[in-house]
């Protein structure tokens, strides 16, 4: 038991010692005095006490409670606002709440509990701030509201349970050496150029159900009929995402696992802001295959968030979907296992970058090379990346 407990416990025997002194003396004086209004009194003492005790039974009926958060998925180290509102029925009364909202595990938060007194309203809101510490889907599950009676010396207690979600994402920001990232993608031409949008291969005439943003328009002018401009193929300048990290990789240094995590969010939000057909792998006891695109961020942020480590039992499992193409394998430290993987994903013609969190020797990197991959080293920016549009 702490220090605080044994200090609410004893204020609670003091109150009743006091209550209990109180009714005793009104008693006594009744007794010995014999009057009218001493009896008159000391029932209305009684009865001040019997209704006092019966209201915070009462105040606990219909009780409704609602949360809000300011924003529902945030970056690790992000505070969200929190609004809990209580309500009750008009005619339901009560002499003070105290509500408490329940915070998971991961968030610290201060004055997530406040007193409301008396008061003819019938809804009453708690506004609190919650830091979010750890990567991970989270419930905001429990309100507890205790209603008291008018001294102090009976509570109430009754939970309330509604279910809301929050999604702590790991942090996550803009390439800065971009151009070294585009650069392996058969896109690079297109960021060069500044376009982001497909190049046209040929010209051929339309066709009825041909999208009308697709008519060359410029071309079809002084010509007999429209012409429908056909663009490259999309297959071979997909880039696929690959974040892999075993039991034994987030055991040794969980610091280094999470800076994975984040460079894979970082990688990936990059390439999909700049429109490259991304296709992402994660593991979540199984592993997940998304292709991504801006409208689909937010539910993106959500898989980074629910990240596990792949078992040892499952570690060579991934084996490369398509012959072609760019693979960004991205990993804490370099394995044996990894290293496998780049080697057999390389014998695929597949051209294959490897990022690794943990400072790589030239050893290390002709290691990678001699497997057929190549070491790709994100730059951040010191500011924040702007999140996709969801």
């Amino acid at each position: 038991m702490n220090t605080s407990t044994i200090k609410q416990a004893s204020r609670f025997v003091l109150r009743w010692l006091i209550a209990m002194a109180i009714f005793s003396l009104s008693f006594m004086f009744a007794m010995f005095q014999g009057g009218f209004v001493s009896w008159f009194l000391f029932y209305g003492l009684v009865f001040v006490f019997l209704f006092s005790c019966m209201i915070p039974f009462l105040s606990v009926i219909g009780l409704k409670i609602d949360r809000t958060l300011q924003n529902n998925s945030i970056e690790v180290g992000e505070v969200v606002t929190v609004e809990v509102t209580l309500s009750k029925p008009a005619y339901i009364p009560f002499f003070y709440y105290q509500l408490i909202d329940r915070t998971p595990d991961t968030f610290i938060s201060e004055k997530n509990e406040q007193l409301f007194s008396f008061s003819f309203d019938n809804r009453f809101t708690l506004s609190y701030d919650a830091k979010g510490l750890q990567r991970g889907v989270y419930q905001f599950n429990q309100a507890s509201v205790y209603a008291n009676d008018l001294f102090g010396l009976i509570w109430v207690k009754r939970s309330l349970q509604v279910n809301t979600e929050v999604v702590v994402s790991p942090p996550f920001y803009t390439i800065a050496n971009k151009h070294e990232l585009f650069a392996y993608s058969s896109q690079a031409k297109h960021v060069r150029k500044g376009l982001n949008e497909d190049l046209i291969s040929s010209i051929r005439p339309y066709v009825a159900g041909d999208r009308l943003s697709k008519i060359d328009w410029k071309r079809s002018a002084g010509v007999s009929g429209l012409l429908t401009k056909e663009f490259e193929t999309e297959e071979d300048k997909g880039v696929t995402v690959v974040h892999y990290a075993t039991d034994d990789d987030a055991f040794a240094n969980p610091l280094q696992y999470e800076e994975s995590i984040k460079d894979a969010a970082s990688i990936t939000s990059t390439l999909i802001q700049d429109r490259i057909h991304t296709t992402l792998f994660v593991y979540n006891d199984g592993w997940i295959r998304k292709e991504l695109t801006q409208k689909k961020w937010k539910h993106t942020l959500r898989l980074f968030a629910m990240i596990n480590p792949v078992p040892q039992t499952k570690a060579d499992w991934f084996l490369p979907e398509k012959k072609d193409g760019l693979y960004f394998f991205i990993t804490p430290r370099l394995s044996k296992t990894i290293l496998h993987l780049v080697r057999t994903t390389a014998t695929s013609r597949i051209n294959v970058y490897l990022v690794v969190t943990e400072a790589l020797t030239q050893d290390h990197i002709l290691e990678v090379r001699k497997a057929g991959g190549h070491v790709f080293i994100p730059h951040h920016h010191h500011v924040r990346g702007e999140k996709s549009e969801s």
